[in-house]
């Protein structure tokens, strides 16, 4: 069996490493598996990159054309938005490697398959839902805007008031390019998944859940106090540990709410015991309330991991996140999470168990969160023991590569019996007219829900 993983990069940022621990994962239980690049990061052999050793030049100059129509657009740069315009045709590298399953993750960078689609369709195709644009019109991150569940139009990102616009136009590409077309959907959370589920663009195609793994070898505890004489922090501190790819530039990660939150605890006595200490490539200039460290942008897994063990708790406020990768981070090293009680946040934090879930938006609650987490790991290690029981029981990439193996391999065997029985016996989505299916998934309510 080989699989095929079709990323924009290999290991820069969070959704290509997710991939890329998938990919090692299933090396390691004996898979052929190979990553299909546009730019390679890594030295890893099993990483191809499309254009060879000029990747890298396609791959700049794609994310800058894709982004061109943006510009016409009105573009409020509120979340990832990728257009996709240009060809972008696999199939021939996928003809000669020979995959039995080829896996899509994230489609940024311009790295978007739409038209081509169809052409795959010898293949068992899995897609990973790492975030909303396969489902959206073009924004990685809707903002809390439902409307690519009714085709996308009016896009408040793109500042349109018009019925017909860029994200209405990309929205119905995507929508041709699938009709008919088998593909399961992995979505890393429950929220995802039950916005999968009552999206035009997947009816009629199985959803399931499979979370995002990571190392737990490498994620692990360790002695607080080494930690921090490693980075050169104080060790009588209270340390609150916060950090995204973008702190300040990308709004979604609530790094707002979270100095809303430390003002509040400066104003409480003890403040003078807390420090902030927060990673991320644009860290320069921030201003909080309370004593602060920038340490920049952390590449290697193993020096985070001594990052994050250095920490008292770590801090999550995303307005929206699938799957909040340095969350899961935080508790494989046994370090409790505050985040929002919202989007796929609940399937990480269980609330006053491994961390706090704060009142969706809430400042002040927020920083009540982060108070009670500081007070228990002051009083026992409970919380902390908690949280890294939840990695290794839900987040360890081994399990999650066996279940992902479990999938390819039912899909080979309905393939298999498919071929068997004949053309008849092919699987046929539903033909229902565009209209009922819109209705259909607005009048589905999402799990959960009253």
């Amino acid at each position: 069996m080989r699989v095929i993983h079709v990323s924009p990069t290999d290991i820069d940022g969070g959704a290509a490493k997710g991939s890329y621990n998938l990919h090692r994962g299933l090396l390691k239980a004996g898979v052929d598996s190979l990553v299909l690049v546009q730019r390679k990061y890594s030295d890893d052999p099993t990483v191809i990159p499309l254009n060879g050793s000029h990747s890298d030049t396609y791959d700049r100059v794609r994310a800058r054309l894709d982004h061109l129509p943006l510009a016409l657009a009105g573009w409020r740069q509120q979340s990832w938005w990728t257009v996709g315009w240009l060809p972008f045709d696999i199939s021939p590298e996928l003809a000669r490697l020979k995959p039995d399953v080829v896996q899509f993750h994230w489609a940024g960078r311009g790295a978007a398959v739409i038209e081509s689609m169809k052409q795959l369709r010898r293949y068992q195709i899995v897609w990973t839902l790492r975030d909303m644009w396969p489902l959206t019109g073009g924004c990685h991150y809707s903002c809390g805007c439902e409307k690519f569940l009714i085709e996308c139009r009016d896009c408040p990102q793109l500042r349109s008031n018009f019925p017909v616009d860029l994200a209405r136009w990309q929205w119905q590409r995507k929508y041709r390019s699938r009709q008919n077309l088998p593909i399961t959907y992995v979505a890393l959370s429950n929220w995802l998944a039950d916005y999968a589920r009552r999206s035009p663009l997947v009816h009629g195609n199985e959803v399931m859940v499979i979370p995002s793994g990571i190392d737990t070898k490498v994620y692990a505890p360790m002695d607080k106090a080494r930690a921090r004489a490693m980075w050169g922090l104080p060790a009588e501190k209270r340390i609150v540990l916060f950090g995204a790819v973008k702190v300040t530039a990308d709004r979604r990660k609530g790094f707002a709410y979270l100095q809303e939150a430390l003002t509040r605890l400066a104003a409480k006595e003890g403040s003078e015991h807390l420090m902030l200490v927060v990673f991320g490539s644009d860290v320069v200039g921030i201003n909080t309330s309370l004593e602060a460290r920038t340490v920049g942008w952390v590449g290697d897994d193993g020096i985070l991991a001594q990052l994050y063990a250095c920490a008292d708790v770590m801090v999550v406020p995303s307005l929206q996140e699938n799957l909040g990768k340095t969350a899961i981070e935080a508790l494989a090293c046994g370090v409790p999470v505050v985040a929002f009680r919202n989007t796929g946040m609940p399937d990480i934090v269980d609330h006053r168990v491994n961390g706090y879930l704060a009142r969706d938006l809430s400042a002040e609650d927020l920083a009540e969160g982060i108070a009670w987490c500081l007070e228990q790991t002051a009083e026992s290690n409970q919380l902390s023991v908690n949280a890294r029981s939840k990695a290794m029981r839900c987040f360890d990439v081994t399990q999650m590569a066996a279940r992902h193996i479990n999938l390819y391999q039912r899909l080979l065997e309905e393939g298999k019996a498919r071929a068997t029985a004949g053309p008849a016996s092919d699987r046929q989505l539903a033909g229902t007219d565009l209209n009922d299916i819109i209705q259909e998934g607005l009048a589905s309510k999402p799990a959960g829900t009253p």
